[in-house]
């Protein structure tokens, strides 16, 4: 199982989250910043898990708060902010990976490797502020990973944005029914990672 994060923010209530968003849609700019302040630590540390450093993970969580401010007339009201944010989000780190992908081909040599997840291996950060520095926590990342993309990013959505089934389902857009059979894999996964550590720990 993965451990909770230690003093990190509850998620945003939906009324709370849709007056905010409809505020923004029509001209309010208090009510955008708002979001931004509410949920930039989030995009954040959501970027880092795919990302290399915090520079390129604030780098793009601003892009894409700067794209969700630049078509707010997209946004349909009475609909969640944080699926639609976090959709934006993710195709902006895979379009960045993918931007690096290809300069690695070009710059260094050709590969064969189709899994994105190979590419990502050992390229989480350390736990960031949100998450305590323990040696549990150090060897979560590590495993974290080891886990291909579409494992990782359902772990991360589910036990690190704490979204739920649905709102999964529009970020990575797929059907309720296979968010829940990815995340039992991936928790699966992860928790086989983590046996031998977690038998050395009792």
């Amino acid at each position: 199982m993965v451990p909770a994060r230690p003093g990190s923010r509850p998620p945003l209530a939906v009324a709370e989250e849709i007056r905010l968003i409809a505020g923004a849609k029509h001209g309010d700019h208090g009510n955008f910043q708002t979001l931004v302040e509410l949920y930039m630590g989030r995009a954040i540390g959501f970027a880092m898990g795919y990302v290399r450093n915090r520079d390129d993970a604030v780098d793009l969580a601003q892009d894409a708060f700067y794209r969700v401010y630049k078509h707010l007339d997209r946004f349909r009201e009475g609909e969640r902010f944080s699926p639609w944010f976090f959709r934006i989000l993710r195709n902006c780190c895979l379009n960045f990976l993918d931007g690096r992908r290809r300069a690695r081909q070009v710059s260094i040599h050709p590969r064969n490797e189709d899994d994105l997840g190979m590419e990502l291996v050992g390229l989480l950060p350390e736990p960031t502020a949100q998450v305590e520095n323990t040696e549990v926590c150090q060897q979560l990342w590590s495993a974290m990973g080891e886990l291909s993309v579409a494992h990782r990013e359902i772990i991360l959505l589910r036990h690190f944005q704490d979204l739920d089934y649905a709102a999964i389902a529009e970020v990575l857009e797929i059907p309720i029914g296979t968010v829940m059979s990815r995340l039992f894999h991936a928790r699966k996964k992860l928790a086989a990672l983590m046996e031998p550590y977690m038998e050395g720990t009792r």
